[in-house]
């Protein structure tokens, strides 16, 4: 963390929507760079940020967007002299967001307009835009589920992947029993799964994805920040360890080492820029370990969960908001490409599940130089609490992967 003799003073007030461990990373992220404390609106944080010294909860009833925007208005007459900077790392606050953003003049968000949200952020609009810049994408078929017409069977061969191909319209039936992403066997699976969506009342689009092979360590996550400009200014990769398995965390990156790619990061920032693209973007990538092409599965509108990686590899990456949007100011483009093991879960587990001896090799080796970073274990943000509420975190990781994948597989699944 810098000295305070170079922290700038403070002149705009950070303001998170959600209140989980991304949101943590992000007050965290603020915090370091410029001494703030971070207002988490939210109905019920986690324990880290409900007993945290760098954040201050405000409880948020709902995130009915006419809500959030009172909640927003009431911060900003306590201090009407400095402007609100309002993110969000959770996909089911994008729409409220907006809202805040349409509706507030003196709010700034990293968050690209409604047009290109629904250009990249639908699965398979995405694919579509990625074939046109060279990029690659898994076979796939789009499945409309609004309406009583009958579904026609799956043309890609078996097992297939089925997931949701706008998250936000989605992420109320997660709550319902329903998974993030479905691993297909037969279509007889795939017919029961068309019924029992449109039994709960679900009219959206589902994508059938081709499975590609390989574990969780065939995974990257690249995070980028194209300004007000149009120019891109964060830089920053990972090669992904493990993923959460939970039904409803399924995909999400708990461990990772940071890599440099230059070459991809290149070509991310090219497709978005063309599509005129502002703010934080988080890309799911996979290694095909058939071929050893790269298949970008999808782009997330906002930072991503685990923007802690970038920071811990060298950048932190709320300057590129910061000086962006508060304070208008062009920065150089920032590459994070420190090398560092970036983990929320204990090292025992990675243990267990990274099978691939390179990349254990290289785990180990960070270990043993001291290049560990979690998020949620903050030097300047350590109270009893706080400690034991880490400590429970890391038991339920344990505890979740017993449960939902106790034994590492060439599928991830």
């Amino acid at each position: 963390m810098p000295s305070p003799s170079t922290i700038p003073a403070c002149d705009f007030v950070p303001v998170i929507l959600g209140g989980d461990i991304g949101a943590y990373a992000l007050g965290r992220e603020f915090h370091e760079a410029y001494g703030c404390t971070s207002i988490c609106l939210v109905k019920q944080p986690i324990g880290a940020i409900l007993h945290s010294s760098i954040f201050r909860h405000v409880p948020l009833g709902s995130l009915e967007p006419d809500e959030v925007i009172a909640a927003v208005e009431r911060i900003h007459e306590e201090d009407p002299g400095r402007t609100i900077l309002f993110l969000t790392n959770s996909e089911a606050c994008i729409p409220a967001v907006l809202a805040v953003r349409d509706a507030l003049p003196y709010v700034r968000t990293p968050t690209p307009s409604r047009d290109v949200i629904d250009q990249v952020s639908h699965k398979d609009r995405f694919a579509e835009l990625c074939r046109e810049h060279g990029l690659d994408a898994p076979a796939s078929e789009t499945v409309r589920l609004a309406g009583t017409d009958a579904i026609a069977a799956c043309e890609l061969p078996f097992p297939v992947v089925a997931k949701p191909a706008f998250s936000p319209e989605y992420a109320g039936y997660m709550s319902r029993g329903f998974k993030k992403v479905y691993f297909i066997e037969r279509q007889a699976q795939l017919d029961e799964l068309w019924r029992d969506l449109r039994a709960a009342g679900f009219a959206g689009t589902f994508i059938v994805q081709e499975l590609i092979g390989g574990d969780d360590t065939y995974m990257d996550s690249v995070t980028l920040y194209i300004d007000s400009n149009g120019r891109p200014t964060l830089f920053g990769g990972a090669n992904v360890l493990l993923e959460d398995h939970a039904p409803s965390m399924l995909g999400n990156p708990v461990a990772m080492i940071t890599t440099s790619m230059p070459e991809v990061w290149q070509r991310c920032a090219e497709m978005l820029c063309a599509v005129g693209y502002r703010g934080y973007a988080n890309f799911d990538v996979k290694r095909d370990p058939k071929t050893g092409r790269m298949l970008f599965l999808e782009v997330n509108p906002r930072i991503g969960r685990n923007s802690y990686y970038v920071c811990a590899a060298g950048v932190n990456p709320m300057r590129a908001c910061v000086e962006d949007l508060v304070r208008g100011r062009a920065l150089e483009p920032m590459r994070a490409e420190n090398e560092i093991l970036y983990t929320l879960v204990p090292l025992r587990l990675l243990r267990h599940y990274v099978r691939d001896e390179q990349l254990r090799a290289r785990m180990e080796r960070l270990v043993r130089e001291g290049k560990v970073f979690d998020p949620q274990r903050y030097d300047k943000d350590r109270s009893i609490r706080r400690v034991a509420d880490v400590l429970l975190t890391e038991w339920n990781q344990v505890r979740k992967f017993k449960r939902y994948y106790p034994e590492p597989t060439n599928t991830s699944f």
